[in-house]
């Protein structure tokens, strides 16, 4: 039984002139930082599936991150989210022991560990699908799957909210209470002069 977190870096963003996932933050390329945080997360492995400007997005990252971390290069990533969550449920599903995982976005650091063992215990506590965090009453990232919902997203197509299909299960996801606010995407070039949360 393992766990796999799962990150979605596939979008060019808005208003960039590089690859945003290569875009620095902190004296950190923001990619880098996610795939950092993910390895205090308590995880067994982490998938990152990256798509718009792969090439130049992976010669951007640290190389130090060994046999923990494993590329996914997902070239249908314009047709919107499906695509890349497809991509990585297909790998991970492929080995039987992965029961769960956490899908959290490539352009979101400062996810903390406790938030994402928070998560994972709630699906362990109950007889949910699916755990999504709620940040002073909004839901957000990232959202932790069991193995018995990966068949919702494998075969879903186009620009999708994982959030709102989840919604339609409300009887099945788990919500965690987390009283703080969300920590910030970094979504368009802006979005790097606003203070961390």
């Amino acid at each position: 039984m393992s766990t796999v977190a799962v990150i979605l870096a596939y979008d060019p963003g808005d208003g960039f002139v590089g690859p945003k996932y290569a875009s620095t933050l902190d004296g950190k390329h923001l990619l880098n930082s996610v795939i950092d945080d993910a390895a205090a997360w308590p995880v067994d492995e982490t998938v990152v599936v990256l798509g718009h400007a792969a090439g130049e997005v992976l010669e951007s990252l640290d190389s130090t991150f060994g046999d923990r971390v494993t590329f996914v290069i997902d070239e249908g990533w314009s047709e919107g989210e499906a695509s890349p969550l497809r991509a990585a449920l297909d790998l991970i599903s492929r080995d039987r022991s992965v029961t769960e995982c956490v899908v959290a976005r490539g352009d979101q650091p400062g996810i903390r560990a406790q938030d994402v063992a928070a998560l994972i215990e709630a699906l362990h506590g109950s007889d949910a699908i699916a755990a999504v965090p709620k940040y002073r009453y909004a839901v957000g990232w990232p959202i932790a799957l069991d193995h018995h919902a990966w068949d919702l997203f494998l075969g879903l197509e186009g620009a999708i909210d994982v959030r709102d299909i989840l919604a339609s299960h409300g009887a099945s996801v788990s919500e965690v209470w987390i009283d703080k606010l969300e920590p910030l995407r970094y979504r368009t070039p802006d979005d790097f002069t606003r203070p961390r949360r």
